[in-house]
């Protein structure tokens, strides 16, 4: 997968123990390299984050991962969002 940034095929996470967000980046995109695309994953984010960065080249259904990730901890998912769109832009923008 091209737009990966972490993920380079290895069998331990690299970033582990050393940068938090870069190793949690990292399993995201093992998972969504093993697993594909979720289609509730992707109807909820087309729910709720709308035109966004349609173009990069990353795959919806990996910022739906991302997105779906990312909002389980929010109390208010519609508050979140420009939080989650910085986040996204600080590690794939």
């Amino acid at each position: 997968m091209q737009f990966f940034r972490y993920f380079k095929n290895e069998s331990e996470n690299p970033f582990e123990g050393k940068d938090q967000d870069k190793a949690m980046l990292w399993f995201y995109e093992r998972c969504y390299a093993s697993m594909g695309d979720d289609k509730d994953q992707i109807e909820e984010y087309r729910c709720y984050v709308k035109e966004f960065r349609e173009d990069d080249g990353v795959p919806e259904g990996f910022k739906a991962l991302l997105f779906n990730r990312y909002m389980k901890t929010a109390y208010s998912v519609a508050e979140e969002i420009p939080a989650f769109k910085a986040f996204y832009e600080k590690y794939y923008g």
